[in-house]
């Protein structure tokens, strides 16, 4: 183990290294920037890690402006970050601790770090599931997903000092058995709090009417998250309830089959496709008058938090943790039970739900996201020093 400095312990502000932004503007990304903007930066600075090719990060222009530096350094892959990492931490004894945030069973960076003698190395979970090792995937990629699972295990079970999840569906996927903090998925709930003139604002702007009924999604058009399933239980809702539309934020490599899909329906005009690029997704919410999730899985769905703070009731898979129903907007049902009964659940709920302000509930209930900050500061500086 290279020894690191003690004088750099002490340095303030500490330095974490943050690993898993993306170039998407995806929950995940969104988690990491709410902590940013709310720690204390005059006692912790973030760091972010990318690979060497990795095109501009969510949120990159503002990590900077906060004071972050990116560094594009390691290679696609545990091997390339093997060969590259440990020169990066001889090059930056500054940083303290590393924390890595993950969807999949993956701690390389960790590995790397406890050699370089790094005291603080976290490993995130932020999703739950089953690893895709089917018999229906190439050879080659079967024999890669379970390599790749055998090396994350053993530096998942020899390099992580402290883990962190987001669900306890979460931390059973990730690192079953390990003891773990909870660490919600906080956000800022007077943003998005149900303001009924904003409703009528963004309402305006979209061009939909007072009447119109909006089903909303919001999140990556991925294959684990059933975005055509989404268009089906659409499809039986309007057909019973013609003034609606379904408007979809984010984006995906299933656009374009969303898109055909919703045409083969007889729904083109009826689907409005809002794109991934938003850096606030608040107003949408606004706009919606319920919010539909069906996920094949999930770790703790930050937009499921976003959603029932501006007052809208939910339905979800029950493919994910039932205390993400945080205030008692959120139904579940099960994926079989098909789209026409997920399409009646939906009418059941908005007929029943008045909109309303619960953004007091999720910050009585730890949600709101300085208070999450305020929670992993004083770890970082409780634990960061102590080692």
């Amino acid at each position: 183990m290279m020894a690191r400095a003690d004088c750099h312990r002490t340095a303030s502000p500490i330095r974490i290294l943050q690993w898993g932004m993306s170039p998407v503007f995806g929950g995940t990304e969104t988690f990491i920037m709410n902590l940013y903007r709310h720690i204390d930066r005059e006692k912790i600075q973030f760091d972010f890690l990318a690979d060497r090719e990795a095109p501009a990060l969510a949120f990159e222009d503002e990590i900077l402006s906060l004071g972050g530096h990116i560094y594009r350094v390691t290679r696609s892959g545990p091997f390339g970050a093997r060969q590259t990492l440990p020169g990066f931490y001889r090059a930056h004894p500054e940083i303290i601790g590393v924390h890595v945030h993950a969807n999949v069973p993956y701690a390389t960076p960790l590995a790397v770090a406890k050699q370089a003698g790094i005291p603080l190395r976290i490993l995130h979970s932020h999703n739950s599931g089953t690893l895709n090792f089917s018999l229906d995937r190439p050879l080659k990629q079967r024999f890669e997903a379970v390599a790749h699972t055998i090396f994350a295990r053993h530096d998942i079970n020899t390099s992580v000092t402290d883990f962190f999840a987001c669900s306890d569906m979460a931390a059973q996927f990730m690192f079953s058995g390990k003891p773990y903090r909870w660490i919600r998925n906080g956000i800022d709930t007077a943003h998005f709090a149900f303001d009924a003139s904003a409703r009528e604002k963004v309402r305006a702007e979209l061009d939909i009417g007072a009447d119109t009924t909006v089903i909303g999604y919001c999140g990556r058009l991925r294959e684990e998250k059933s975005p055509l399933f989404l268009v089906d239980v659409f499809a039986e809702y309007h057909r019973k309830h013609p003034d609606s539309l379904l408007t979809i934020v984010g984006d995906g490599p299933l656009h374009e089959r969303i898109v055909c899909h919703a045409a083969e329906r007889g729904l083109s005009n009826r689907v409005r496709m809002l794109g991934g690029d938003h850096r606030d997704v608040a107003p949408y919410y606004q706009a919606m008058d319920a919010f539909v999730l069906p996920s094949l899985h999930e770790g703790f769905p930050i937009v499921l938090q976003e959603a029932q703070c501006s007052g809208l009731p939910c339905l979800a898979s029950t493919n994910m943790t039932t205390t993400a129903d945080t205030v008692g907007l959120v139904r579940f049902r099960d994926l079989d039970d098909g789209a026409e009964a997920w399409a009646d659940e939906l009418h059941d709920m908005i007929a029943s739900t008045p909109r309303a302000d619960h953004s007091g509930q999720l910050r009585a209930a730890g949600f709101d996201v300085a208070d999450v900050a305020r929670e992993v500061e004083r770890f970082y500086l409780e634990h960061a020093r102590a080692r």
